[in-house]
């Protein structure tokens, strides 16, 4: 370790070269420390302790120091005298390098600051952190490794963003994307950059078991002002009532925080995310991407075993043999209102369900009471009161949604969870949708555990218990959830609830806009219920497509005997093309092509699979639009000849520049764009321009005629005219037809025909 004398003197910033490695080198003449690593550079103050952080000599933060509280007093600034800096190797989880220590006192030196900086050989990102430590037990709530007060230029001059990312997904909150010129407060990671150069600052914690981490920014046309990192945040957009609890001990460490500086801000939020699945690693999930149907998208509190049992027998039927599975895998989800069911019942479902090829969901609310009952006795306790396992706050209950929250710290709370959870293993449920998680994180007047001070150590406990007892035997979805941690379950819902609207389409993708990334720390982004009943066929392809680019297929409409016969036509009609089921069995998540601006949603998201590029092209609006194509914008080579296939309407045609492509209202276009000659495309493997499925068929044929009146023909093997009709829904019946060969075609009023041949079993 080099330990370097403290000398007074000016700040500065010298230019430094880039190295491939991390080097360290003094000053010994301007009064600063300076440190490179790769292209990262440190200037430090010898006197202030105060740090400029440079990438390529660009100065994305100057005159930036820690900051804490201790007791009622925060101390930063003056108040700290730095003792020395010094600096050593570096080999831990994140790889090798070397890493910047700089110590600090308070004015009476009752209170030690060590402040680390960590810069990697193989890394485009820094991290730092720090603790205090004395001699009598600290107390704190507020630790900010990041105050930066100086103003920075570190992109364009104009037209620059700030974004809002929520704490969690509950109460339907949207994030944003806001214009610079304003202070904006972010929850865990923020990013500032440009939508046109794409340029990027990404900031956030990488640890999520003791703080809850606030970001805040304040900007000017140009630059940036003030950034503050700081682990105690508390809000509404937290869903507290308390100040964040006051972490106690001799050493007390803050969040550790990611910096990182990136030509397009979207690699900056996948690799911070990559950043964080290194820290707390996924929960492992070997068996793909779940496919499945759930029972509060239509069916709601009618819930039942007659109408569960029927649903399962339609996927049975028609929906697994017609494709929708991810390798045969459906889960038929019972959600709210299972308890409408007996505990025989729910074992016969579960079973029944196996026999079937599927397997069985349920949902469960581990930290909250809705009952409100404060003396009903806790399930699975020796006579426990729920009073006494309710998180407090000045004295009263806490609720969210109209449901009291619950201390996941509590013994009775660990045991409630085990009762219920053992009940569903034995039963034969296979899958658990876990909800109201946010009410788990709430600070309060004092847990149980006495060493657990803050809401979300509270929530990382009980998580741990629950996947601890479940041991793997289920698959773990969260609904309402704090965005981190992320580590306890396999995957999480992107949103808040949506069901069929193309405003609860585009709700839906404001989520993935800019919360595409979290399927690096989770394995799959959650869309929820895709229901299609009671929408236009458009709406029905914008709510599937957007569960494809989400990155899972939950269906919620109605299939039982007393549900629409129509709900059942209009699902089959978006759930069994092969081409989307194919590509969903991915589970990834689309990028956003562009951002949007304040709260909208991004209308394009692309997905690069190998050289081919998919791409999703959503009309919000009840007016028909014409997005640009942009060959520069999704990586294609202007140029080059690519088969672009437009895969709901089954339309071919070549492409080797951008194009203007128009949408219609309430509506999707979904791409694949390969690089070929459209004369060499295969049309067995790709399809004809026209097409219909189910094929084989039974009593229903469903065709791609987008909406619009169209005349259909069918002729026999023959050529004999069997059948003609009119429709625009694009569902024919053809439960009269004998088993055989037949040929369909379509003439619409423009004249154009198409022609597709189909097999009636």
């Amino acid at each position: 370790m080099k330990k370097l004398s403290l000398k007074t003197g000016v700040l500065s910033l010298l230019a430094l070269g880039c190295s491939m490695s991390v080097s360290a080198q003094a000053s010994e003449n301007d009064g600063t420390y300076q440190m490179t690593g790769g292209d990262w550079q440190l200037s430090v103050n010898r006197a202030t302790g105060t740090t400029d952080i440079s990438k390529n000599q660009v100065i994305l933060r100057n005159q930036t120091q820690p900051s804490f509280k201790s007791g009622s007093t925060i101390y930063s600034g003056s108040q700290l005298t730095v003792k020395n800096i010094e600096e050593s190797d570096l080999n831990d989880k994140f790889g090798t390098g070397k890493q910047l220590q700089i110590t600090s006192v308070t004015e009476n030196e009752s209170v030690t600051l060590v402040q680390h900086f960590y810069l990697y050989n193989e890394r485009d990102y820094i991290l730092t952190e720090f603790t205090i430590e004395s001699a009598e037990e600290l107390e704190s709530n507020y630790m900010a490794p990041i105050v930066a007060s100086g103003s920075s230029v570190f992109l364009e001059t104009s037209g620059n963003r700030a974004l809002f990312v929520p704490y969690d997904n509950d109460q339907w909150v949207r994030y944003k994307s806001e214009n610079f010129g304003n202070t904006v407060t972010s929850y865990e990671v923020g990013a500032l950059y440009n939508p046109d150069s794409r340029k990027g600052l990404v900031v956030g914690s990488v640890e999520h078991t003791m703080w809850k981490t606030g970001i805040v920014y304040t900007t000017t046309e140009n630059a940036m002002t003030r950034l503050e990192v700081y682990g105690g945040i508390t809000s509404s957009e937290t869903r507290d009532n308390k100040e964040h609890g006051a972490v106690k001990g001799t050493k007390i460490k803050s969040p550790l925080v990611f910096i990182g500086y990136y030509n397009d801000w979207r690699e900056g939020m996948e690799t911070y995310a990559d950043a964080n699945a290194i820290v707390a690693p996924k929960l492992p999930w070997d068996q793909g991407v779940p496919f499945g149907w759930n029972s509060w998208g239509a069916i709601q509190t009618n819930l039942s075993k007659k109408n569960a049992t029927e649903v399962a027998d339609y996927f049975k039927d028609t929906l697994v043999p017609g494709g929708f599975s991810n390798d045969g895998t459906v889960y038929i989800g019972l959600d709210s209102y299972w308890d409408n069911i007996t505990y025989t019942d729910l074992r016969s479902f579960a079973r029944s369900c196996k026999t079937k090829g599927l397997k069985a969901g349920i949902y469960w609310t581990p930290f909250v009471d809705w009952a409100k009952d404060p003396n009903r006795t806790v399930e699975g306790s020796d006579n426990v009161k729920y009073k006494d396992i309710y998180l407090y706050a000045n004295g009263q209950p806490q609720t969210i949604a109209g449901a009291y929250a619950i201390d996941p710290t509590h013994p009775a709370t660990k045991t409630r969870a085990e009762t219920y959870l053992k009940r569903f293993i034995d039963q034969g449920f296979e899958y658990i949708k876990l909800d109201f998680m946010t009410h788990g994180s709430l600070e309060c007047d004092g847990h149980y555990d006495k060493t657990v001070y803050t809401g979300i150590q509270a929530y990382n406990q009980g998580l741990q218990h629950i996947i601890d007892f479940l041991d793997g035997k289920m698959y773990i979805n969260l609904s309402i959830a704090p965005l981190f941690p992320a580590n306890y379950a396999h995957s999480r819902r992107i949103a808040c609830d949506a069901y069929k609207k193309m405003s609860e389409t585009e709700y839906t993708l404001n989520s993935l806009t800019y919360g595409w990334w979290l399927d690096r720390v989770y394995s799959y982004n959650d869309a929820d219920n895709m229901c299609f009943y009671g929408a236009t066929v458009g709406e029905n392809r914008a709510r599937m497509t957007s569960g494809l680019v989400c990155g899972m297929f939950t269906v919620g409409d109605d299939f039982s005997s007393s549900g629409a016969a129509k709900a059942k036509e209009l699902a089959e009609t978006c759930l069994l093309n092969k081409e989307v089921i194919k590509l969903a069995r991915n589970g990834r998540s689309f990028r956003p092509v562009e951002g949007a601006a304040g709260d909208a949603a991004a209308d394009m998201f692309v997905q690069r699979v190998a050289d081919t590029v998919y791409v999703a092209a959503f009309n919000y609006s009840i007016k028909v639009t014409q997005p640009l194509i942009d060959f520069d914008r999704l990586g294609l080579n202007k140029g080059t000849k690519y088969v672009v296939h437009e895969i709901w309407r089954d339309d071919i045609s070549q492409k080797s520049d951008s194009w203007e492509e128009s949408v219609p209202r309430y509506d999707v276009k979904l791409f694949k764009i390969y690089p070929g000659d459209l004369g060499s495309v295969d049309k067995t493997e790709t399809g004809s321009r026209f097409i219909c499925y189910p094929n084989p068929c039974t009593d229903r044929l469903y065709v791609s005629n987008d909406g619009f009146e169209a005349n259909y023909t069918i002729l026999n093997a023959s050529g004999q005219v069997v059948k003609e009709m009119s429709d625009s829904t694009g569902i024919l019946s053809v439960a009269d037809l004998e088993k055989g060969i037949y040929f369909l075609m379509s003439k619409t009023a423009e004249g154009k025909v198409n022609t597709a041949t189909f097999i009636k079993r």
